[in-house]
């Protein structure tokens, strides 16, 4: 049964005092005295290795006492079947909750029946913070929100896009927002040790001292530059109560970023570089190698590993999946970009799931598949300047039988005693890539959350990573990111008419039908709509000295790297994109680091924002003001800088917003311009004429200002016009 609310308190204060004491021992305190927590049961005199492991491990308790103490009871209890598919390693308080009752089914003809799989999947998310009573986080607690259920769009209004959720909740007084995840509550900071030496290597001990009861593992590998990564990603981890994992470093900065993070780890020693790969390149050629024989060292230790790039997050424990296909020794995530179940199934994809580009930054290998590893690997080191996921698949295909297994498992790779690796491809809605998540938001649509989102196919480097993560609230920054310095925020003008131009039913979602796309040209003006207002609310929040809060962006038509007709061929995406992920538009790399000047459009809604920084908003409503003169603000323009100067936390602006030049004298406005005009990032692609040459068409932040020149230093001194390249 449940813990009684004063045994949860106590077992939490308990462990958090042993929190303390470890933590004082790991840094070098007086030793401790042995603390008996019951006559069975005491901390002995521990290795600096045995005390890391002890802290990571009391920190997911007490975190998850923590959730049960704030739930509801019957969020606090878990079903005879849950507990059956739990590991018993962890706290039963952390277990997946089922949505199967709430999920909406997708009404569609051509959807596939849900195989007889479905029912031994939990459809629910990780622990969450919802309850009555009072919410607390590390550091501070608020009121649990009220809830309502979603406000029906109006007449002439674009809508927002699908959400998991079919309810709002009350962030501040008279703030609604869609309910948050529940990846996205707010989280214990990582226990920070003081700094070692040693250099501790993959060993088959190690692997099983970190593995569950039933013998898996999570591992994943990261150089110094994406170390943020990893620590959001163990943040998620722990909060689902999932402590089975371990992470290699690729260099020393690494390791010792790991090791003072309290995360268990182990020194690969590439000897690339600690800054980013760049996709392509000789570093991410060479990263390969070492992902290849860090899964074939993983088999060795006898472990069965999931193991995964650094920026493939988990948000619901895979483990109970995984336990369902105890027959499967190979699953793997995939470029495939439809759903060839439905969206009311949660199986493996079928056979037609096979026939796309296997993606290795999320594989489940099974220790007896060895063989099979060893031969990729050696692959691997053959054909060097071949691409390691490439050649996975190659090999993974030679000897397959064709024969279909159990569950949708496939034979593939023919082993020496005639035998076959079992391999299956795990569900693109539930093993998420970066487009079937953000663009096609095929999660959202089942009413469900991923187990892994993956944070590809996006277009601005490491930058555009961490801001869609940011912005679907997956992302963990430090306290001050949500509430340092002050912000900005405006309600953008979104015309129906631009973003439904060709007029047609527009469906429940907020999209039409393919056949209703708009061109090119209403993208772009589209677009640059949106860019207009955003150039404009960038110049008030500099001369206010804020950071800007984007608004969502809508987007008429899909990104790609080639040519297309407005989606990616084979794409599940439907038009418009109505919450465009900013790297579409901006050029989040170029700006190096963006947090400086902006913020996710989802901020105010994201449960890490302090409720302070919510209860200090001041409302302007904008009018019309004259227009400069001699290349001086007017008077206006300068009582209005003056009125808008506040102390308040978030400034929150709607109506017109004044055109830069308005505000700025000449000389401010010519360095704004050469500051925001780089940032425009670019579509692509059109079809060039005679299919060669450049079908890309760069975005203007300036395009309605004529003469003007873009970041490529072109002249337009007309009506601004859709042109390919450079």
């Amino acid at each position: 049964g449940a813990m009684r609310p004063a045994a949860l308190c106590a077992a939490a204060a308990g462990a958090a005092v042993l929190l303390l004491l470890l933590g004082a021992a790991s840094r070098g305190a007086a030793p401790v005295k042995p603390l008996s927590i019951t006559p069975q049961h005491h901390v002995p005199t521990a290795s600096a290795s045995d005390l890391l492991s002890e802290v990571r491990a009391l920190r997911a308790r007490v975190q998850l006492l923590e959730q049960a103490l704030n739930a509801e009871p019957k969020q606090a209890r878990m079903t005879a079947a849950d507990s059956s598919s739990r590991d018993p390693d962890v706290s039963s308080e952390g277990s997946l909750q089922a949505l199967e009752s709430s999920r909406r089914r997708v009404s569609s003809a051509d959807q596939a029946k849900p195989s007889n799989m479905l029912a031994t999947f939990k459809s629910g998310p990780g622990p969450t913070n919802a309850g009555s009573g009072m919410v607390a986080t590390q550091g501070r607690s608020q009121p649990a929100l009220k809830k309502r259920p979603r406000q029906p769009t109006p007449a002439g209004v674009v809508p927002n896009a699908s959400w998991w959720s079919d309810l709002e909740v009350e962030v501040s007084e008279g703030l609604w927002c869609r309910e948050p995840p529940p990846y996205a509550a707010h989280k214990p900071a990582l226990a920070q040790l003081a700094p070692v030496t040693d250099k501790p290597r993959l060993t088959s001990e190690l692997a099983k001292k970190h593995a569950s009861h039933d013998n898996m593992l999570i591992v994943t590998y990261v150089n110094y530059n994406r170390l943020d990564f990893v620590y959001t990603l163990v943040k998620h981890l722990l909060s689902l109560g999932n402590n089975h994992f371990l992470v290699g470093a690729l260099d020393e900065e690494a390791l010792r970023g790991l090791q003072t993070s309290s995360i268990p780890a182990f020194f690969m020693d590439s000897g690339l570089t600690t800054k980013d790969y760049g996709w392509g390149t000789y570093n991410f050629r060479q990263l390969g190698l070492h992902k290849v024989q860090l899964v074939l060292d993983l088999a060795k230790t006898g472990v069965d590993c999931l193991t995964i790039d650094a920026d493939a997050f988990i948000l619901r424990d895979p483990f109970p999946y995984f336990r369902q296909l105890a027959e499967a020794e190979v699953l793997m995530s995939s470029d495939h970009l439809t759903p060839t179940n439905g969206l009311t199934d949660e199986g493996l994809e079928n056979g037609q799931g096979f026939h796309s580009a296997f993606n290795i930054g999320y594989i489940f290998i099974r220790a007896r598949a060895l063989e099979f590893v060893e031969q990729w690997r050696d692959m691997c080191f053959k054909r060097k300047n071949d691409w390691d996921q490439v050649l996975f698949a190659n090999v993974l295909r030679r000897g397959s039988s064709g024969v279909a297994a159990p569950k949708r498992l496939k034979s593939m790779y023919r082993l020496a005693n005639g035998s076959h690796v079992r391999a299956g491809v795990l569900p693109i809605s539930l093993f998420a890539s970066g487009h079937t998540f953000f663009v096609s938001r095929l999660a959202h649509l089942m009413h469900t959350h991923p187990y892994m989102v993956h944070t590809t196919f996006q277009y601005g480097g490491a930058q555009g990573k961490r801001h869609r993560l940011r912005e679907s609230m997956m992302w963990e920054d430090s306290d001050a990111y949500y509430s340092e310095p002050n912000f900005l925020t405006y309600e953008p003008d979104l015309p129906y008419g631009l973003v439904y131009p060709k007029g047609g039913e527009v469906g429940s979602d907020g999209t039409q039908a393919y056949s209703q796309r708009m061109s090119v040209e209403q993208h772009f003006a589209l677009v640059h709509h949106q860019l207009k207002q955003m150039r404009n609310a960038f110049a008030i929040a500099q001369e206010l000295g804020r950071i800007l809060i984007l608004p969502r962006l809508v987007c008429g038509l899909d990104r790609w790297w080639a040519p297309h007709s407005g989606i990616i061929p084979g794409s599940a995406a439907r038009l418009p994109l109505l919450e465009c992920p900013a790297d579409h538009v901006i050029d989040l790399e170029r700006m190096v680091q963006p947090e400086r000047y902006l913020r996710e459009s989802s901020m105010l809604c994201n449960p890490r924002t302090p409720r302070s920084v919510l209860l200090s908003m001041k409302h302007e409503r904008l009018t019309a003001i004259a227009a400069a003169a001699d290349g001086k603000p007017s008077p206006d323009a300068q009582a209005l800088l003056a009125r808008l100067r506040s102390p308040a936390k978030v400034l929150s602006l709607s109506g017109t917003l004044p055109d830069y030049r308005e505000l700025l004298d000449a000389s401010k406005a010519a360095t704004f311009e050469n500051w925001l005009k780089p940032f425009a990032s670019l579509w692509c692609c059109n079809h060039p004429p005679g299919g060669r040459g450049a079908g890309h068409v760069w975005y203007d932040f300036f395009a309605d200002v004529i003469p003007h020149r873009d970041r490529h230093n072109r002249l337009f001194d007309k009506p601004w016009t859709v042109q390919m390249g450079p």
